[in-house]
This record gives structure tokens, sequence and C-alpha cells, in this order.
């Protein structure tokens, strides 16, 4: 893992840097649940583990975005359906964006 700094002198993008080697950078580490993952590898078939938990997690963190604010109580159970809608098509990102813009929570607000 390259640190800028004192160091060899490296070429990037066309300009002069200089750079040491950091710490190595450990990408293990252990889920809530106490499941352990050894690279990132390991932490995203982790988290494909729970494809409706994902998607969930998703909705809501675009329908903030697109709303500007996050959504309330009553907003679940919009999320909700269109988890259950994105589920049909294997839970594309292009299916998810599409039933946001629909939705009434994203129309209304």
């Amino acid at each position: 893992y390259r640190v800028t700094g004192r160091g060899d002198v490296v070429m990037v993008d066309g300009r002069r840097m200089s750079y040491h080697k950091g710490k190595p950078v450990d990408p293990s580490d252990v889920m809530p649940d106490g499941q352990r993952f050894e690279n990132i590898d390991q932490f995203k078939q982790l988290l494909l583990r729970d494809k409706p938990q994902l998607a969930r997690a998703m909705t809501t963190k675009l329908m903030t975005y697109a709303t500007g604010r996050a959504p309330q109580v009553s907003d679940q159970d919009a999320v909700e359906d269109i988890v259950t809608k994105i589920a049909t098509k294997n839970y594309g990102l292009r299916s998810l964006l599409h039933e946001i813009v629909q939705c009434e929570t994203f129309r209304n607000k």
C-alpha cells in the first residue's frame, strides 16, 4: 500500500511523485453475526447470502438520495414493495432505479 511522502520517486499520470510503502492492508474482519472473511471476495459472498437485505439497504440509500430525506416509517411499505418487485428481476440495479422513480414516495416528496 503506497503512502505519499519521502520515498522512491515514481511517475503517476505523468507526474513525479515520491512515495513509500506503508503498512500492509489487512482485509480480514468479522461480521456482527460472527462470520469471518479473509478478503474482499469472501466479504462480497457474505453480503450476497441475503440478497433481500442487501436490496433493502440499497433501496433505502437510493431513496434517501432521490427524495432528499431518509425514508420514514410510513415509507417502509414502499421500500418492501420495491424489494419484492426487483426480486423477480434478479435484483438488478436498473430495475431498482426504475421502481424507485415510479413509486409514490419519489413522485410526491
